[in-house]
């Protein structure tokens, strides 16, 4: 079994915990978007700040969403890719 395999099955491969290092534009808007974060919410009162924390919990989730489907719409291409790949050379090879 392959090392990919192995770290998958052992549950060591997790790509959606990865965090993203050595990217100094992303680390760059990550601070200033925290910044602006902070900024915004220490104009609102009590109630707008719990209101605006579920519509950001909301917002979370969905991303979540939309990266694992991101995620599994990649992996199936690439598998279908190689896939077609094998196949045309298996083909040849006959």
């Amino acid at each position: 079994m392959g090392k990919i395999l192995q770290q998958l099955y052992r549950g060591d491969l997790c790509p959606a915990e990865n965090t993203i290092r050595g990217n100094a534009e992303y680390d760059a808007l990550t601070r200033q978007s925290m910044d602006d974060f902070n900024r915004f919410t220490d104009k609102l009162d009590r109630d707008m700040k719990e209101e605006f924390d579920l519509l950001m919990e909301h917002y979370l989730e969905l991303t979540f969403i939309e990266k694992t489907q991101c995620f599994t719409d990649g992996f199936r291409i690439g598998a279908g890719v190689m896939c077609e790949v094998f196949y045309e050379n298996a083909a040849k090879g006959s």
